[in-house]
């Protein structure tokens, strides 16, 4: 019997999503506490739907937690990387899956968007998509934090970071560095600086939206727990 040579279609696995973003970072990344906090607001057992969920960080320690998760990102590359979730590949702010969630997860500071339009869209689903009884929680930058040119090193994850900012405005350059102690590094740089929101700001923007802010907790107050209206 002759046998055929069989040729491997399988794709090779990518590294970054479409936007750049390293997948590999994000799998390295570690939670630092959110996970047990979103838990903490939360009804034990609750659905979440998890906007913007990347790989799944969080996603799968809220499973862990007992939490169903429906997991959305607009990357098939991330999505990939998802476990045990529900994934939904979209663009959060064309999101309609027609049902309600008790919980609505936005975080990774996406309410930060640069652009007015885009963070009124984004709230715009979740609230489409928050149970009348449902809550919203969104993670926001600390409206402290500085934006001006310079440089500031931190910790997050269990990676060490480094952020450089140069410019103003439209034209602020920013380049980010993430340490593994392992000696793996990524990098993320852009142009742009993203609009930081004090409490009355993001009660304004969860307002325009529909939704109620009851409160701001958390390290740094960077939690924000909306209703709908």
């Amino acid at each position: 019997m002759t046998r055929r040579a069989r040729t491997d279609r399988r794709r090779p696995v990518a590294t970054h999503a479409p936007d750049g973003s390293p997948i590999g970072l994000y799998l390295a990344l570690g939670t630092q506490g959110e996970p047990e906090l979103i838990h903490s607001v939360a009804s034990p057992g609750a659905e979440v739907l998890d906007l913007g969920c990347g790989v799944g960080r969080i996603a799968h320690a809220l499973i862990a937690l007992g939490h169903p998760v429906v997991a959305v990102d607009e990357s098939v590359e991330m999505l990939a990387h998802v476990r045990g979730a529900v994934a939904v590949r979209s663009a959060i702010e064309e999101l309609d899956l027609g049902r309600t969630f008790p919980c609505v997860l936005l975080m990774s500071n996406l309410v930060n968007a640069s652009t007015t339009l885009r963070r009124r869209r984004l709230l715009r689903s979740c609230r489409r998509h928050v149970a009348p009884d449902g809550i919203v929680v969104i993670e926001r930058y600390d409206p402290k934090m500085p934006l001006h040119a310079g440089t500031w090193t931190g910790e997050y994850g269990g990676l060490a970071v480094t952020v450089e900012r140069s410019g103003h405005g439209s034209r602020a350059y920013a380049r980010i560095t993430y340490a593994h102690p392992d000696g793996r590094l990524w990098t993320h740089e852009g142009y742009g600086t993203p609009h930081l929101l004090d409490d009355d700001a993001i009660r304004t923007e969860l307002h325009r939206a529909g939704l109620r802010l009851e409160r701001i907790f958390g390290p740094k107050r960077r939690w924000c727990l909306g209703h709908p209206v």
